[in-house]
């Protein structure tokens, strides 16, 4: 099998669990994904990885690519994707081509489905699509997460987005996946529209996500399931990433109440001594103990000394740190998002782009947590999503909720579906 993946680790880190899961069960796989990943999972995990054509953090990092996610603007976000896509397509195709010729059956990303269709097509390989967010199939339950993220007053609204959403995306990528057909040999010009055609030859449909956070809507056929996460088995996990906090940070959390964690993960912040200077003012306001976490950014203070209320991190283990917080502010990734709600902890979710809107509306609706789209961010709504999130019955629903996501069985439940498709999943033709 050959396991095909792309964006930052959140986006590996579920197909290397899966990865074990079916090594485990006697699948030969080839793991597949961006290239700056490679030394980091050939050498914590001492696992074979092949890389892929694109350095996903180099693009996130770069000047442009920190504006177009800053901006959260879904349609500069699509444009940029097929921008990126383009520039790197021959590399694109020439590994991922490469990664898929000797296996069984292609599993893939969503920033993997075209290259994959293509090649399930020409090497007549049976395709399983595994999302890490629900991007397809259409729903009437709520909309495409690049189109809005409330829901629409009427099903049929919601479901109509995913063919806008998708059009536009197909649009930019329609030009290249035809000169690679072409390049391919024997592969016809793109007809009609592929998201469609997914749906209509009923290729299997994986979920990563958690059935308490996103309840598996009506409309989806038998071939779709929501799995849970996908976690790595701990008996692969390399002992630096099941190793305690810091023994300084474990000191500065035992000295005080609990703190406000704020995380931006990837998300590079534009302004980081604005968001310093925020969260300095939150904790002097609140009174309260904070964590500030930089992530990919590079924050600093300008030589200005911190307060002994508050602690900047470069990373931490969120499963070990999220449940000694009094809430967590992030980014809406789905991973973090997932951990947050799994810790029991209160979140505000600050979107930027994909669907960190649609993890901030799902805490929202649940009554966990709040939203506040990233480029309106102020100190004063911060403030007061904080202290609506302080009351007592929203730390009870969380762990409510966190109960039942501990229940679940993402990983499990994935390789049993897996092979219950095995026999029957299609070949993509179009």
């Amino acid at each position: 099998m050959t396991l095909l993946t792309m964006g930052t680790f959140g986006d590996v880190r579920p197909f290397l669990a899966l990865a074990y899961g079916l090594e485990e069960r006697g699948h030969v796989v080839t793991l597949a994904g961006p290239e700056n990943f490679e030394q980091y999972v050939r050498e914590t995990y001492k696992r074979p990885y092949a890389s892929l054509g694109l350095n996903s953090q180099q693009v996130l990092q770069s000047e442009e690519g920190r504006r177009w996610m800053a901006s959260g603007d879904s349609k500069q976000f699509l444009k940029q994707m097929a921008k990126i896509t383009h520039e790197s397509r021959f590399a694109l195709e020439r590994d991922t081509e490469a990664a898929c010729l000797d296996c069984d059956i292609i599993i893939a990303h969503p920033l993997q489905v075209f290259y994959a269709c293509m090649l399930s097509e020409k090497l007549n390989k049976p395709l399983i699509i595994a999302n890490l967010f629900p991007i397809s199939p259409a729903t009437s339950a709520f909309p495409h997460f690049l189109a809005r993220s409330k829901k629409l007053p009427f099903g049929f609204l919601n479901k109509a987005t995913y063919r806008l959403v998708n059009s536009v995306y197909e649009k930019g990528l329609r030009d290249d996946m035809n000169e690679w057909r072409v390049r391919l040999g024997g592969l016809r010009p793109l007809r009609g529209t592929l998201y469609n055609k997914l749906e209509h030859q009923k290729v299997p449909v994986m979920q990563a996500i958690s059935p308490t956070l996103v309840p598996r809507p009506s409309d989806w056929a038998d071939t779709v399931v929501v799995t849970g996460q996908w976690k790595i088995p701990a008996r692969y996990v390399p002992e630096q990433e099941k190793a305690a906090l810091p023994e300084d940070l474990k000191d500065w959390l035992d000295a005080g109440p609990a703190p406000i964690y704020f995380g931006f993960g990837s998300l590079p912040v534009l302004e980081p001594q604005k968001i310093i200077q925020m969260v300095m003012e939150i904790s002097h306001t609140l009174q309260t103990r904070a964590i500030l976490a930089s992530g990919w950014s590079e924050m600093e203070m300008g030589g200005v000394p911190l307060p002994d209320s508050i602690r900047m991190i470069s990373s931490a283990n969120h499963e070990l740190l999220f449940p000694q917080c009094s809430l967590v502010v992030h980014h809406g990734g789905a991973g973090t998002t997932h951990t947050a709600a799994e810790s029991g902890t209160p979140a505000i979710i600050c979107s930027t782009y994909a669907d960190q809107p649609f993890w901030g509306e799902r805490v929202t609706e649940l009554g966990i947590g709040d939203h506040i789209p990233f480029p309106s961010l102020t100190k004063e709504k911060l403030l007061q999503s904080i202290r609506k999130l302080q009351a007592p019955d929203v730390r009870q629903r969380a762990t409510e909720i966190s109960k039942r996501i501990k229940m679940e069985t993402g990983l499990t439940a994935a390789l049993n579906f897996i092979e219950k498709q095995i026999p029957t999943a299609p070949v993509y033709k179009n």
